[in-house]
């Protein structure tokens, strides 16, 4: 998300920059250089934040990238957490609105509503996470 947003505001620095050395080249007798400034800072503009859009809106990935937004700055998305042992029994299920980390050493990692934190691994077991 945060990808599609710098290419939208990109291309209205983009925008503002082309519009403001065109302006200023028309003011200094370059009209046609000014002109020339003003279409093609529009046009840069209009592609970049057509693209930045198209990738945030129109992609799985971009989709991907906004749920990562809200639930990094929302406290987290409303979520079950239930862990299985290596026969496939229920050990633990854990319910509320958190964010979860996860790396390459097989653990997740979550702080639930009351502020505990749980460090789950999982080389022995399974861990299904869904969203509510």
């Amino acid at each position: 998300m945060l990808i599609g947003w710098t290419g939208i505001i990109t291309g209205i620095i983009v925008l503002i920059i082309g519009v403001g050395y065109g302006i200023l080249n028309i003011k200094d007798g370059e009209k046609r250089v000014g002109t020339i400034c003003i279409v093609i800072g529009i046009l840069l503009s209009i592609s970049i934040s057509i693209g930045s859009g198209y990738w945030l809106y129109g992609t799985e990935s971009g989709k991907r990238a906004q749920k990562d937004w809200i639930s990094e700055t929302s406290g987290g998305i409303e979520r079950v957490v239930t862990v299985y042992d290596i026969n496939g029994q229920v050990i633990q299920t854990y319910e509320g609105k958190f964010d979860i980390e996860t790396n390459e050493q097989n653990y997740i990692l979550f702080e639930d509503e009351n502020g505990e934190r749980h460090t789950i691994y999982y080389t022995t077991g399974t861990i299904i996470v869904d969203e509510k």
